[in-house]
């Protein structure tokens, strides 16, 4: 059996309609809840034509997830290791997570309903594997902001946590703005910069944000 695999899925437009639909269904109702007669009947296709392409319903979440998250974690490694203005490659960083979210705002439901939702599965904890590498990428460049002295050493950590849970609650006003919120927040460039740039208001050494002048 031919099958279309995580980095191949976005090649055809016929995967392309399943993986979407599929990731609303999983967000929707969780992926142990969705039956694979659901995700066809909804997509309008037949169970051959996703197995053709998926081979499976695991292999579907595969192709959902671990592609785009393999792309964003070795994205964010990237800016870390390459962007010579810390203050930057926290901004870009931060616009890298909010594409991710952005482009497929079902994919990213989806995502985050397998990690804080209230069951356990094999997948979350697959995902769970991501989680250093993105730490790890995110605390080099905040150790170079402490080691220029633009952060006090004993405050990087408290902007460790702020940083991450400014990108965490902005993602999910995003993607749950239409329940709880009025407004979606735009997330844009710009939104990375200003989130950056203020979190440097508050953990910066006074009279230095990072680009060598005042604020």
């Amino acid at each position: 059996m031919t099958s279309v695999s995580p980095q191949d899925v976005g090649s055809s437009d016929s995967a392309r309609h399943i993986a979407r639909t599929a990731a609303r269904l999983f967000a929707q109702r969780g992926f142990d809840a969705t039956s694979v007669r659901e995700i066809v009947e909804a997509a309008g296709v037949t169970k051959p034509t996703l197995y053709y392409h998926f081979g499976s319903k695991e292999g579907l979440a595969q192709a959902l997830l671990h592609r785009p998250m393999t792309g964003l974690v070795e994205t964010v490694e990237r800016i870390a290791a390459a962007e010579g203005d810390p203050v930057r490659a926290l901004e870009r960083i931060a616009e890298a997570y909010f594409a991710f979210s952005r482009e497929e705002p079902d994919r990213a439901r989806f995502y985050y309903a397998i990690c804080i939702g209230p069951h356990a599965s094999d997948l979350a904890a697959e995902l769970m594997k991501y989680g250093p590498r993105f730490d790890a990428a995110i605390t080099a460049v905040i150790g170079r902001l402490t080691g220029a002295g633009v952060v006090p050493a004993d405050r990087a950590a408290d902007l460790f946590r702020a940083y991450d849970g400014a990108i965490t609650s902005t993602v999910m006003r995003f993607l749950y703005a239409g329940r709880c919120e009025s407004e979606t927040p735009d997330l844009g460039p710009d939104l990375a910069r200003r989130l950056v740039g203020d979190l440097l208001w508050g953990f910066a050494v006074p009279g230095h944000n990072g680009r060598g002048g005042d604020r």
